[in-house]
């Protein structure tokens, strides 16, 4: 793919969703057919005028992200686009608040699990 051709396809990306990663310049450059389908996908999934406004997505991509433990970049991003969105640092820090029991309560029963398997003990 022509270099003005990624450069327009991530102008794109960066235009509907506020920001660009490393992997979008890779995708663009591979498979320019592909990202059209994906940047469809985006659209009808997250960055189109639905129910939900943009701040809420953006708190929900920056909670589910931080739990699935994606790239401190991409959280970094959707951080970011919040911000501009008019969620406030509080509210940013209280979406990851409301998962870190969650995500720190599972990985602890999973790991008691493994434990209790792995020694033999059991509940009465």
């Amino acid at each position: 793919m022509a270099t003005d051709d990624t450069q327009e396809v991530l102008a794109g990306i960066a235009e509907s969703r506020g920001y660009t990663l490393e992997m979008h310049g890779i995708m663009a450059a591979a498979d320019p057919a592909w990202v059209e389908k994906y940047n469809a996908f985006i659209e009808a999934t997250y960055t189109g005028e639905r129910t939900l406004d943009r701040k809420t997505k953006e708190l929900l991509q920056v909670a589910v992200e931080a739990a699935l433990r994606a790239d401190v970049d991409q959280i970094a991003a959707h951080i970011r686009v919040a911000l501009r969105e008019g969620a406030t640092p509080t509210e940013i820090l209280e979406a990851l608040q409301c998962v870190a029991m969650p995500m720190g309560g599972l990985a602890f029963r999973r790991g008691l699990q493994a434990w209790a398997q792995e020694t033999g003990f059991s509940a009465p």
